[in-house]
C-alpha cells in the first residue's frame, strides 16, 4: 500500500524539514496543498487517499516531483528535525522555496494553484507509484523529477496518457522519446554549443579559432560547434601521452584567437585556462566553454578574465537591479537566506505557467510558445522536430552568454 500523507515543511536552521500527520493539510499563501508520500511498499497496490476537485478549473493542478530525501531526517518528539538535511536535497530545497515565493506573488494577482508536491528519492520504483496516484494523473502538469532515469520513466508514463510533463533542470536530450508533451525549461546542450557558435560568428568572424577537446568524450558537443561555425576550427585533441596541447605553435599574434573548448572535466579545464593565462601577456584570447564552468571550484578567476573567457546558461541574475534586487529581499525575509540559481529557476517556472492559466486556463498548453521572461528565465518554447517534422519534444530555446569580468559573470548577450 502507498500511502499519501500531507506534511508540513518546517524551515529549521534553513534547511528543510517536515513534520508528517496523516490528516494535515498545510496550506501556503496561494492556498496550495503541500503533500508528499510516505510508507512506500513497492508490491503491493497504490491506494490513493487525496481525493483531487476534479471539475474545478478555478484552479491550475500542478504536481511537483524532487528529491527532498525526507526519509533521511530525524525528528524529535516535537516534530522538529534533529538532523540536517544532506548536500543531495539542498536543490530539491532551494527549487522548492523559489516555488513558495512564485506562489506569493501569483496569489496577489489572484492566480490559484493546487501543488502536490512528492519526494521521489530519486528512487524510480518509488516515482513509477507516485505517477499512479490520482492527484498526479489529473495533474495539469507534472513539474520533475529531475535526474536523467527518472525522466525516462516519467516521459513514457506520462506520454502514454498525454499528460504534460516539464524537466525543471535537466538538459539531456535522449529522455523525452517522442512525446510531444514533454519540457526542457533549460535549453539542450546542442543549443547552447550552437548559441557559442553563433555569437562567435557574430562578433568575431576575422578572429583565427581552435578547438580543443577530448576525442572520445566530447567529439559530439565538438561536432555541435562545428556544424554552426563559419570560420573552419583547428582541431586539437588529447594525446594519449599527455594532457598538454602545444597551443602556441597554432596561434595568432596579430589576430584574435577563439579557443573553444567544449569539455565538462575540471582537471583539463583548470591545465588548459592556465596555459592559456601563461601566454595571455603576448596573445590575445576569447576562451568559449560549458555551463558548468562557473561551478568549477578550481578554476582560478582571475586566469578566467586575463582570457576573456565566456560560457552559456540557461539563467542570469545580477542582484543589484529589479527584479532581482526585489526577489533577493523577499527571499530573504521569508527564509533567511539568498536565493541561489535553482530558487530563481523554480519561481521563474511558476511565474511562466501561472501567467498562461491565467490568460488561457485549461488551454495553457496551446500558448507555451508565448515568449517572457521570468526572473532571469527567458522563455522560448520551441518544438524539436524529427527528419519527418515530426514534434519530438519541446526546448527552451533561450541562452545567455556571460563573460568573466571584473570578478563577475557579465550578460554580454
Amino acid at each position: 500500500m502507498l500511502k499519501a500523507l500531507h506534511i508540513k515543511f518546517l524551515l529549521v536552521n534553513g534547511i528543510i524539514g517536515c513534520s508528517v500527520s496523516s490528516n494535515t493539510t498545510h496550506t501556503v499563501p496561494n492556498e496550495v496543498s503541500v503533500s508528499a508520500l510516505d510508507s512506500v511498499k513497492h508490491d503491493n497496490p497504490v491506494e490513493n487517499i487525496i481525493q483531487s476537485p476534479l471539475n474545478d478549473r478555478k484552479e491550475m493542478r500542478v504536481a511537483l516531483l524532487l528529491p527532498f530525501y525526507t526519509n533521511e531526517i530525524e525528528y524529535d518528539s516535537l516534530g522538529i528535525s534533529i538532523t540536517s538535511v544532506s548536500e543531495k536535497s539542498i536543490m530539491a530545497t532551494q527549487y522548492f522555496r523559489g516555488v513558495q515565493l512564485a506562489l506569493d506573488s501569483l496569489d496577489h494577482e489572484g492566480i490559484k494553484m493546487k501543488v502536490n508536491v512528492y519526494d521521489t528519492r530519486r528512487d524510480t520504483d518509488r516515482l513509477k507509484n507516485i505517477l499512479s496516484l490520482s492527484d498526479v494523473v489529473n495533474a495539469d502538469v507534472v513539474i520533475g523529477p529531475v535526474s536523467n532515469i527518472e525522466l525516462t520513466v516519467a516521459s513514457k508514463i506520462c506520454g502514454e496518457r498525454k499528460q504534460v510533463l516539464i524537466s525543471p533542470l535537466s538538459s539531456s536530450y535522449n529522455l523525452a522519446g517522442k512525446n510531444k508533451n514533454f519540457v526542457l525549461a533549460n535549453a539542450g546542450l546542442k543549443t547552447h554549443c550552437e548559441a557559442l557558435a553563433e555569437f562567435i560568428n557574430s562578433k568575431y568572424s576575422s578572429a583565427r579559432v581552435i578547438m580543443v577537446y577530448r576525442r572520445e568524450t566530447e567529439s559530439v558537443y565538438a561536432s555541435y560547434f562545428k556544424d554552426k561555425l563559419k570560420t573552419k576550427p583547428i582541431e586539437l585533441t588529447e594525446k594519449s601521452d599527455s594532457n598538454c596541447f602545444h597551443i602556441d605553435d597554432f596561434i595568432s599574434a596579430i589576430n584574435p584567437n577563439i579557443i573553444i573548448i567544449p569539455s565538462f572535466d575540471e582537471e583539463f579545464v583548470s591545465i588548459l585556462t592556465k596555459q592559456l593565462h601563461g601566454l595571455s601577456t603576448d596573445y590575445t584570447f576569447y576562451v568559449f566553454g560549458m555551463p558548468t564552468w562557473k561551478d568549477m571550484e578550481t578554476l582560478r578567476l582571475d586566469y578566467l578574465q586575463s582570457i576573456h573567457t565566456h560560457i552559456s546558461s540557461s539563467y542570469y541574475s545580477v542582484d543589484t537591479i529589479s527584479p532581482f534586487k526585489q526577489i533577493r529581499s523577499l527571499y530573504k525575509s521569508k527564509f533567511n537566506s539568498r536565493p541561489d540559481e535553482f530558487s530563481y529557476q523554480g519561481y521563474s517556472i511558476f511565474l511562466f505557467i501561472g501567467s498562461l492559466w491565467k490568460e488561457n486556463n485549461n488551454k495553457w498548453f496551446e500558448h507555451i510558445d508565448d515568449e517572457t521572461e521570468e526572473a532571469g528565465v527567458n522563455f522560448n518554447i520551441q518544438p524539436m522536430n524529427s527528419n519527418t517534422s515530426e514534434t519530438e519534444f519541446l526546448e527552451n530555446k533561450n541562452v545567455f552568454i556571460l563573460e568573466f569580468k571584473n570578478n563577475s559573470l557579465i550578460k554580454v548577450k
